[in-house]
C-alpha cells in the first residue's frame, strides 16, 4: 500500500514540480498550510551521489512568527538515524518524506500551531553529510494587534541562567536607554527553569534588541545580528547560547586525545575538539561557572587523569564572553 501511495505521489509530483530544479525542495501541496498533510520532495544534485547510494534521514525543526529561529525539533540530531526518519527513494531518483499532521508530528499546542511560519529541513546520512532547506507554511494567524508600545516578551534560555534583560534601541543613540545592559526597567521575570517573561512599556515599534544576562558588553546572547521587533506586541524567542569563552590549547605532536577538567564541568573530564595542527578547543559556557566568574582548569591526555600537563597548579583566569584563551602544553 505504501508503495502504491508513493507511486501516486510521484505522478502528482511530475505535474506539480515541472519547473523544480535538482537541489530544490518542493512540496505537495505547493503552498502548504498547518492543516495540510505535506509531502516533501527532493531531487539530489549531481554532486550528491551519496543520497542515491546511502540511506537518507530527515532532521527537522519549526519556525515560529517568521523570526528565523529553529525551534521544536522533532528529535535530537543523534536520534534521527532511525527508520521513521528515513526518506523514501523512488526510481526517478527523487526522495519523499510525508508529514501527515504538523500538530501531532511536532506535538504542538493550539497556540503553537497558530504561530507556525515554516519548517527547516536537513537531509543527512550517518556520516553527517547534509544539506538544509526551508519550507514556508501558511498558518491560521491570529489578527495582528495594533501596536501601542507595550510588548510582551517570553524567552527560553540555557539552563542555569540567573537573570535576563532586554537591551536595545529603547532610545536614540547617545541617550541612556540606547543599548544599556542590565537596566532594571527591562529586566524579565523567571517563569520556570529556562523561561523568562515580562511586559515592557514605551517600546519603539522599530526596536532592535538582544537578550543579556549582565551589565558588561560580553554578557549577551551569541547571535548573528540584532533581533528586529517589527511592530509585534508579543514575542517568543530562544537564546541557544550566551557568549562563551573558548579554551584553545596547542599540544605535543602525536597527541591522540585531550581532556580538560575544571570548575565548569565539576572537575570531570571533557573531551576537547581536535581542530587540526595539534590544536584542541573547548567552549566554557558562563552558566557553568560561579558568581565570581573564575575559570580554573587543567589539561589531560587520558580520561582517567593519569597523564596531565606537568605544571603542578591549575590554570586560573577571569571569564570573558566572546573571547579565546590560548594555552600551550609542551609535554605530558
Amino acid at each position: 500500500m505504501k508503495k502504491v501511495l508513493i507511486i501516486l505521489l510521484s505522478l502528482i509530483a511530475m505535474v506539480w514540480s515541472v519547473n523544480a530544479a535538482p537541489g530544490e525542495l518542493t512540496t505537495i501541496p505547493s503552498n502548504p498550510t498547518v492543516n495540510n498533510s505535506i509531502t516533501l520532495i527532493y531531487e539530489p544534485l549531481p554532486n550528491q551521489s551519496w543520497m542515491l547510494s546511502q540511506d537518507v534521514f530527515i532532521y527537522t525543526c519549526l519556525e515560529f512568527d517568521d523570526n528565523g529561529e529553529w525551534v521544536k525539533q522533532k528529535a535530537e540530531w543523534s536520534k534521527t538515524s532511525l527508520p521513521n526518519f528515513k526518506w523514501v527513494k523512488e526510481d526517478d531518483g527523487k526522495l519523499y518524506y510525508i508529514i501527515s499532521n504538523i500538530k501531532t508530528f511536532f506535538n504542538l499546542t493550539d497556540d503553537e500551531v497558530s504561530r507556525v511560519s515554516g519548517i527547516f529541513v536537513i537531509l543527512k546520512n550517518e556520516k553527517f553529510q547534509s544539506t538544509d532547506k526551508y519550507v514556508a507554511i501558511r498558518g491560521e494567524r491570529k489578527p495582528v494587534e495594533k501596536f501601542t508600545g507595550t510588548v510582551s516578551f517570553e524567552v527560553k534560555v540555557p539552563e542555569g541562567t540567573k537573570s535576563v534583560y532586554v537591551a536595545g534601541t529603547f532610545g536614540p543613540e547617545g541617550t541612556p536607554n540606547f543599548w544599556k545592559h542590565a537596566d532594571e526597567k527591562y529586566k524579565l521575570t523567571r517563569k520556570d527553569a529556562t523561561t523568562f517573561v515580562g511586559v515592557i512599556k514605551d517600546v519603539p515599534e522599530d526596536l532592535q534588541y538582544l537578550y543579556v544576562y549582565g551589565s558588561r558588553v560580553d554578557q549577551a546572547e551569541f547571535r548573528m545580528g540584532h533581533r528586529p521587533l517589527g511592530g509585534k506586541t508579543k514575542v517568543h524567542d530562544v537564546v541557544e547560547y550566551w557568549g562563551d569563552m573558548t579554551l584553545n590549547v596547542s599540544v605535543p605532536k602525536g597527541t591522540k586525545e585531550v581532556y580538560v577538567s575544571g570548575n565548569f564541568n565539576n572537575w570531570g573530564h571533557s573531551l576537547m575538539t581536535d581542530i587540526g595542527n595539534n590544536t584542541w578547543i573547548y567552549h566554557v559556557a558562563p552558566v557553568k561557572i560561579g558568581a565570581d566568574e573564575q575559570v580554573e582548569y587543567k589539561y589531560y591526555t587520558k580520561a582517567d587523569k593519569s597523564a596531565s600537563e606537568p605544571q603542578p597548579n591549575n590554570r586560573k583566569l577571569k571569564f570573558v564572553g566572546f573571547s579565546t584563551q590560548y594555552d600551550e602544553v609542551t609535554k605530558w
